[in-house]
C-alpha cells in the first residue's frame, strides 16, 4: 500500500512554509519565476514532491505568500517610522521606493515580469490578486502619515508615477540595463514632486 503521509505539527509546518518562502524567492531572483519547479523546490527544502500542495495549493499561492509577506514588511517598515517620529516625510518616501524597486532583494516584484503577472492574473483567487495589485489602498495608508504634502495632491498622478515604476522593473528585458537606475531613481522624485 502506499506509505502514510507524514503529518506536521503547527512549528514544523510553519518551518517548512518558511523554508519553501526562501527557496522560492531563490529560485526566482536566480532564473525567473516560470523556470522555477516543484520538484526542484522539494528537494531544496527535503521534503517529498507531492507533499509541496499540503503548503501551497499552487506555486502561484507560493508567489502570492511572498508578495504577501513583503507588504508586510515594508507595512512594518513605514510604522516604524511613524511610532519613531510621528510621521513619514518626502526622504522617508524617497528612501522606500528606492529601496523597493532597486536594492531589496526580499521584493519578489522586482523579479516578475509582466509575463509572470498575467500568469498570476488568471491563476490566482481574485481576492489574493486584488490584494497583490491594490496599490491605492496601501498609497491612501501611507499618505495619511505623510507631513507637509500639497494640498490637494493629485493622488492619481502618484498612484501612475508609482505603476510606471512597476511597468519599468516589469518590463526591464526591453531596457538598457545600465540606465534603469536612473529612471527609477527619476520616476522617485517625479512621483514626490506631486506629492510635496
Amino acid at each position: 500500500g502506499e506509505p502514510m503521509p507524514r503529518i506536521y505539527s503547527v512549528e514544523k509546518r510553519q518551518e517548512i512554509v518558511i523554508l519553501f518562502m526562501m527557496v522560492g524567492l531563490e529560485l526566482i531572483r536566480r532564473n525567473g519565476r516560470k523556470k522555477m519547479r516543484i520538484h526542484e523546490l522539494t528537494k531544496r527544502v527535503g521534503i517529498a514532491q507531492g507533499t509541496f500542495y499540503n503548503f501551497f495549493n499552487s506555486k502561484e499561492m507560493l508567489v502570492y505568500a511572498l508578495a504577501d509577506s513583503y507588504q508586510q514588511s515594508i507595512k512594518d517598515k513605514l510604522e516604524e517610522i511613524i511610532q519613531t517620529k510621528g510621521y513619514l516625510e518626502r526622504n522617508d518616501l524617497r528612501e522606500l521606493y528606492n529601496c523597493m524597486f532597486l536594492k531589496d532583494e526580499h521584493n519578489v516584484y522586482r523579479f516578475l515580469t509582466r509575463e509572470d503577472l498575467q500568469n498570476l492574473s488568471t491563476r490566482l483567487p481574485s481576492d489574493c490578486l486584488y490584494k497583490m495589485t491594490d496599490i491605492k489602498t496601501t498609497m491612501e495608508t501611507n499618505l495619511r502619515h505623510v507631513r507637509e504634502k500639497k494640498e490637494p495632491y493629485d493622488l492619481d498622478a502618484v498612484i501612475n508615477w508609482l505603476q510606471l515604476m512597476n511597468l519599468t522593473i516589469q518590463n526591464k528585458d526591453i531596457l538598457v540595463e545600465t540606465g534603469i537606475e536612473k529612471i527609477i531613481l527619476q520616476l522617485i522624485e517625479n512621483m514626490l514632486d506631486e506629492l510635496f
